[in-house]
């Protein structure tokens, strides 16, 4: 036998390592999308020309692997409460799960026909499909971020990749052009975000996402206490300057020591969350820092356009969500003087008018598109100010007791993340299939990217003309497809708030829908009611860009028909979401929510069973004669041996 102290040793030696291997288990599917993409690296180098025609088979192959771990772990009573990894730099919950699916499904698509589109088009390099899980692995970091230097990290691994992947297209001057503006404006962003990472720890004295939440009340109590020595040293200055007399000086010296001891983190807080807080929103390219956008989106490859607007978005939404709506939604930061969720307000409005107008005027398809994605992004900052709204402070139309308000806010909350994780998965997918589709028109360094280039398409290919339709119908918000339903839930989501900021902001949104509708009915109106151009433009080789516009159009009608079970699997992921990792208020409103759940589908199994004993019963009176030699007085009574109908239960 093992003496007791000798086994305690060796459990404090291997104590360390055996809590990092259950911190990457539980990471499995990003580990295995960055262990990938540096085999695939690896390969590359030492392989030869021939192989290339594999590496998007092997890419595909470990996505595969990725998302079957992915779809383990989502939805399954251990990732509940979440779990905190490596000392709570990353969170695995359901969130990170949920959209650890979308960026691996995004990137499985990209990759389907990103090495027929540059092998087409004569720039074909085998770094491609390792650039793109580097990127994706970077998106994974950000959907798992507990902590501001895990974001910065996610941030820097996803931007890097993209960059290298905009300026791939080394014979097109547009994609050098395109890469070096946008590493310009990524490598100031990034100064931006660091510099406001580093004011917020100075004034809290942490970087870790859950306490920074709980020092942030620390840091407004002390800028509190110190107004009364803040009046004192303006009193003195008054009194200097109207010659009156002074103060003691050891008084006047002590409220100018407590005034700047207890206002400097406030004066460091609030400049560096505005800061983080621009660099997020450069990241998702919503208005002011959208510039760099349509110039990058027109001249990169279009594979890596599909992907800058689909996965970025993922991992710039999941970011902007966890630092600003999960850690600084409080009731001071988000209402005025000092609430971001007026500024970001602002920006929605800004975004959604600016993009949608803007794409009004564009005639090449890539810029529509990009402006597009603008716009959206708009939309998803209605969700974002809304869940930040009920967050930070009870709104409601009625009138109820203040713990039930407050429980009400919360689940209101959890419903706005919802929204926003179901919005920007749904656009994601049909963006996707958009870019596919102008990917596959064009061949040969030739590309369809003007709008009169896709007149006749439905004539000569109505098979990918009706998978581009469906896709920008979604955009559209267009029902049945899913984009409908995601535009709806974010409106709810935002009308629920008793805050005339809300309600001006949906009614602009439901104008600016208005707007969208238009370019995106012209694009379908030229493709099936315009004559085909006299020269017939050649299409990608491979049937990859087919298959992604056929899934991503498949998937975008099959979501709009089972909205409510899609948006089941998004309620999952936001339930409790402010809540830290592993705390066991997490727990308590993710049990709610099953618990909720089971009641409606109990109550859905007795309205069955009621509508089918109704069917299997006879109908009242059938079998009594009514006498035919006399009418029957008006207050007869009913013949007894009749059986009544079974009544039907009250949901």
């Amino acid at each position: 036998m093992i003496a007791p102290e000798a086994a305690a040793v060796a459990a404090s030696m291997s104590s360390p390592g055996a809590a990092a291997l259950a911190d990457l288990a539980h990471l499995g599917p990003m580990m295995v999308v960055a262990v990938w993409s540096l085999l695939l690296l690896m390969a590359d180098a030492f392989a030869g020309p021939g192989f290339r025609g594999f590496q998007r088979r092997i890419a595909l192959v470990g996505l595969a692997i990725a998302g079957a771990l992915g779809a383990m772990q989502f939805g399954t009573l251990e990732y509940d409460a979440g779990v905190s990894v490596f000392s709570g730099f990353l969170a695995v919950d359901h969130f990170s799960a949920l959209l650890d699916l979308g960026v691996i499904a995004i990137s499985a698509g990209v990759i389907a026909f990103a090495g027929d589109y540059s092998r087409s088009h004569r720039f074909e390099y085998g770094e491609q499909e390792s650039l793109v899980l580097i990127a994706a692995f970077g998106m994974m970091i950000l959907n798992h971020a507990s902590d501001l230097v895990a974001v910065f990290l996610g941030i820097e691994t996803m931007s890097i990749a993209i960059y290298v992947l905009v300026g791939a297209r080394w014979n097109s001057r547009a994609s050098s052009e395109a890469a070096l503006k946008y590493f310009l404006m990524g490598a100031f962003s990034s100064g931006i975000l660091l510099m406001g990472i580093a004011l917020l720890y100075g004034a809290t004295g942490t970087t870790n996402l859950d306490q920074l939440a709980i020092a942030i009340g620390q840091v407004f109590t002390q800028w509190g206490a110190a107004q009364p020595y803040v009046e004192l040293v303006l009193q003195s200055d008054a009194a200097r300057l109207a010659n009156e007399a002074l103060p003691p000086a050891e008084a006047v010296k002590a409220a100018v020591d407590k005034s700047v001891i207890g206002m400097a983190p406030a004066a460091l807080f609030l400049p560096g969350m505005f800061l983080l807080l621009a660099a997020l929103l450069f990241k998702v390219s919503a208005v002011p820092f959208h510039m760099w956008t349509p110039d990058a989106y027109d001249g990169a490859p279009t594979p890596t356009t599909a992907f800058m607007a689909a996965g970025v978005k993922i991992g710039g939404f999941a970011a902007l969500l966890k630092v600003f709506v999960g850690s600084l939604a409080t009731q001071r930061l988000a209402t005025a003087p000092y609430g971001w969720t007026s500024v970001v307000a602002v920006i929605a409005l800004l975004s959604m008018t600016v993009g949608n107008f803007a794409a009004v005027r564009q005639t090449n398809v890539k810029r529509l598109l990009a402006y597009s994605s603008i716009a959206h992004v708009g939309y998803l900052l209605v969700g974002l100010v809304a869940a930040a709204n009920f967050y930070g402070h009870a709104y409601s139309v009625g009138t109820m007791r203040p713990a039930d308000q407050i429980e009400w806010s919360r689940l209101t909350g959890d419903f706005s993340v919802a929204t926003v994780l179901f919005y920007v998965l749904t656009y994601a997918i049909a963006t996707l299939g958009a870019f596919a589709c102008v990917s596959w028109y064009g061949a040969n360094k030739a590309e369809a990217t003007t709008a009169h280039e896709w007149s006749g398409l439905a004539q000569r290919h109505p098979a990918m003309a009706l998978g581009l339709t469906i896709c920008l119908l979604s955009l559209m918000g267009m029902p049945p497809t899913v984009g409908f339903f995601g535009k709806v839930g974010l409106f709810r989501a935002a009308l629920e708030n008793d805050n005339i900021m809300m309600r001006v902001l949906v009614i602009a949104a439901l104008l600016n829908s208005v707007v969208g509708a238009y370019y995106y009915l012209r694009l379908i109106v030229s493709m099936y009611f315009r004559p085909p151009a006299s020269a017939e433009m050649p299409t990608l080789p491979g049937r990859g860009a087919q298959v992604v516009v056929g899934l991503c159009a498949g998937m975008a009608l099959a979501l709009g028909l089972f909205a409510d079970m899609a948006f089941r699997r998004a309620e999952l992921a936001a339930a409790g979401f402010p809540y830290a990792a592993g705390s066991e208020q997490r727990t308590a409103w993710v049990d709610k929510l099953r618990t909720r759940w089971e009641d409606q589908e109990i109550a859905a199994q007795a309205r069955k069973d009621a509508a089918a004993g109704e069917d299997d019963a006879p109908e009242p009176g059938k079998d009594v004669k009514a006498p035919t030699d006399a009418k029957a007085p008006t207050d007869a009574k009913a013949p007894t041996d009749a059986k009544a109908p079974a009544p039907r239960p009250n949901p």
